[in-house]
C-alpha cells in the first residue's frame, strides 16, 4: 500500500512538473549552446591517435574514453553546466533543477522541430504512422521511466525532482538524438 501511494505521488509530482516544462520556451541562448556543442560533435575528424588499434579490453576501454566526447549524446547536460555557472544558486540542488529544466526545454523544442521535420519527409503513411506508434510508445516509457526512477527518492522531495528532471532530460535528449539519426536516414 505504501508504495503505491508512493507511486501515486511519482506520477502526481510528473504530472505537476510536465505541463510546467511543456509552458517553458527554450531560451535562444540555451539553443544556440548545444547547437554549438552538436557542431563542435558532427566537426569532428574521428582521427584520434590509438583509436584504429586492434580491440583488446585495455585498448576498446581508451578507444571509449578518447571517443567519449565526439558523440552527439556528449552534449546532454551541457547547457545545465553552462547555466549553473550563469545563475547565482547554479550550484545548488534547486538551481541545478531549474538548469537541467532548461535544458529539458531545449531538447523538447530540438525533439519537437526534428519530430516534425521527420513526418514531413516520411514518404508513406505506412512510415509516418510507424514514427508515429515509435513516439507515442516513447512517451509511455519516458514517463514510467522517470516515475520509477522518482519512486526510489522517498525522504527528500528537491532531490527527487533532481532525479526526475534528470532523467526526463536524459531521456528526452537520447531520443532527439534517435530522431536526428531518423531524419538524416531519410535524406
Amino acid at each position: 500500500m505504501k508504495s503505491l501511494l508512493l507511486l501515486a505521488a511519482c506520477g502526481l509530482l510528473l504530472a505537476a512538473l510536465a505541463p510546467a516544462m511543456a509552458k517553458d520556451q527554450a531560451r535562444a541562448s540555451d539553443k544556440a549552446a548545444l547547437a554549438e556543442c552538436l557542431k563542435y560533435v558532427s566537426d569532428f575528424p574521428g582521427d584520434v591517435p590509438g583509436v584504429n588499434e586492434a580491440p583488446k579490453p585495455a585498448s576498446h576501454i581508451d578507444n571509449a574514453i578518447k571517443l567519449a566526447g565526439h558523440e552527439p549524446a556528449s552534449c546532454i547536460n551541457y547547457v545545465t553546466d553552462l547555466c549553473s555557472f550563469e545563475i547565482d544558486d547554479g550550484q545548488s540542488q534547486l538551481g541545478l533543477i531549474d538548469c537541467a529544466d532548461r535544458e529539458v526545454s531545449v531538447w523538447e523544442d530540438r525533439l519537437n522541430t526534428t519530430y516534425d521535420a521527420l513526418m514531413a519527409k516520411a514518404g508513406t503513411p505506412k512510415l509516418r504512422e510507424g514514427y508515429r506508434k515509435m513516439q507515442r510508445a516513447w512517451i509511455a516509457y519516458l514517463n514510467a521511466r522517470c516515475a520509477a526512477e522518482g519512486s526510489a527518492e522517498t525522504v527528500n522531495t528537491d532531490r527527487q525532482s533532481n532525479i526526475i528532471v534528470s532523467c526526463m532530460l536524459d531521456a528526452t535528449a537520447r531520443q532527439a538524438l534517435i530522431l536526428d539519426d531518423e531524419l538524416s536516414d531519410l535524406k
